[in-house]
């Protein structure tokens, strides 16, 4: 009896860890990566099948430094998808609560009428302190205001991205990591490039608006969504971050 609850579960260990590959694959795009591991896979096979030696042999001696090189390609997939399985713990971070979500669909909306540039990053559970850290700390009371005097042009903040945690803003003129997947980011501007790369490398909601078009896009869970209204802007973060509270 105890081995086959130990068959159980094994089996069941390894369908879970199967199941979170291919979730890892689907999120990160890395089936062009996998294609080609495949390719090595079999080219790797038929020299051993035929006997060639020395491509066997070299072969055999690369497969250390392949797997070194696709932690380092996909170190910031890797790092999301880590903290994706943290993510269901007992100790929840702050919340974002109505109030705040209010605040920041005024500012963004004013800030798309009048045609004034803005990258605004709501903090769910993956912290980040990383780029909290190159901005200019500020741990202020939230309110429409604040953050549309932020991004004014010429005022000393007004360049890089606001970080907002609960309802405070941490900080401001903070640096988000452009996004590397050149076929997502064709065409867009920095900002854009900067909101899809923080939503690449954390569970952060990220709101930016157009400077050139007055438009609003939301970057979440690694994708954008683009030329939102004010309604449709309200209803994503509402289902965004309450579905996440209700989860926990």
């Amino acid at each position: 009896m105890l081995r086959i609850a130990t068959a159980g579960i094994e089996i069941t260990l390894l369908i879970i860890l199967a199941y979170y590959l291919l979730v890892f694959i689907r999120a990160t795009g890395a089936v062009q990566a996998l294609k080609g591991i495949a390719l090595l896979g079999l080219a790797f096979g038929l020299a051993k099948l035929i006997h060639l030696d020395v491509l066997f042999a070299l072969f055999s001696r690369s497969f250390s430094y392949l797997f070194l090189a696709l932690v380092i390609i996909f170190a910031p997939e890797l790092r999301r998808a880590l903290a994706e399985l943290g993510r269901r713990r007992i100790f929840s971070s702050a919340s974002i609560g109505d109030r705040v979500i209010e605040d920041v669909v005024s500012a963004v909306m004013d800030l798309a009428r009048k045609k004034i540039g803005g990258l605004i990053a709501l903090q769910r559970d993956i912290g980040l302190g990383v780029w909290v850290q190159s901005g200019v700390y500020m741990n202020s009371e939230i309110s429409t205001k604040l953050l549309t005097s932020i991004f004014q042009p010429f005022g000393p903040l007004h360049d890089g991205g606001v970080v907002i945690k609960g309802d405070r803003i941490i900080a401001a003129a903070c640096l988000f990591p452009f996004s590397q997947k050149r076929s997502a980011t064709s065409g867009l501007g920095m900002r854009h490039k900067a909101a899809l790369g923080l939503a690449e490398a954390s569970d952060a909601v990220v709101l930016v608006v157009s400077e050139e078009k007055g438009t609003v896009s939301v970057a979440v869970q690694a994708k954008l969504i683009r030329d939102l209204s004010e309604e449709e802007l309200r209803k994503l973060l509402k289902e965004s971050l309450h579905h996440r509270r209700s989860q926990k």
